[in-house]
């Protein structure tokens, strides 16, 4: 896919699929071990109910979410719920090089992500802040993907035209979303298709 104007100049990556393994099982596991819970009451209790998606669309604060949390037995401080949210993603360090590749050559780097404010709160101890130039979380936009708000409200926080910006998901249904509003956008989900992507528009050339 390719940009008449030049390579883009701004980077949109998804998190979990893309910079990261989203394993939310491992995240599910450590709250029911300190809670004293299984790992499915957990999901009823936080998943299945719906409360993780309102946290998604920034409707519970941290700290409302850890008062949640405190009041279904969890016993630790905001720190270690930090530490078991973050668990459900594992850095690809392939595609982290790609960004931090990307950033040495002038280019914008962003993560474009459907999650809440305790993973906000924790995403450098995910990923390593020479990577990522801004962290954009569904949280903070009141949206999330696939709808075209939360691409549009991106472009603004980032200050950034759809035409100069390439978007990397791996949901096909983002992707799509993505291209109706004019962004340059692939699908890939490992390091090499992330690679090949990045350099169909122009970008890595030296790399």
């Amino acid at each position: 896919m390719a940009n008449d104007s030049g390579p883009p100049e701004l980077v949109l990556f998804d998190l979990g699929g893309v910079l990261c393994r989203f394993e939310p099982d491992r995240r599910a596991a450590e709250l029911a071990a300190a809670i004293g819970v299984t790992e499915d009451e957990i999901h009823a209790l936080v998943f299945a109910s719906g409360f993780d998606q309102e946290c998604d669309l920034g409707i519970h604060s941290e700290t409302a979410i850890l008062e949640r949390f405190r009041r279904l037995g969890f016993p630790g401080d905001r720190d270690e719920l930090r530490r078991a949210w973050a668990k459900a993603f594992i850095p690809d360090r392939a595609v982290i090089d790609l960004a931090i590749a990307l950033r040495s050559e002038g280019v914008v780097v962003a993560t474009l992500s459907d999650n809440g404010p305790v993973l906000l709160a924790a995403i450098e101890s995910v990923v390593t802040p020479s990577a990522i130039d801004e962290h954009v979380f569904s949280c903070m936009l009141g949206a999330t993907k696939p709808d075209p708000a939360a691409f549009l409200a991106a472009l603004e926080f980032l200050d950034a035209r759809p035409q100069q910006t390439f978007f990397v998901d791996d949901n096909p249904v983002n992707v799509l979303s993505a291209r109706r509003l004019g962004i340059l956008a692939e699908q890939a989900n490992k390091a090499a298709d992330v690679g090949s992507a990045l350099r169909s528009v122009g970008l890595l050339q030296t790399h």
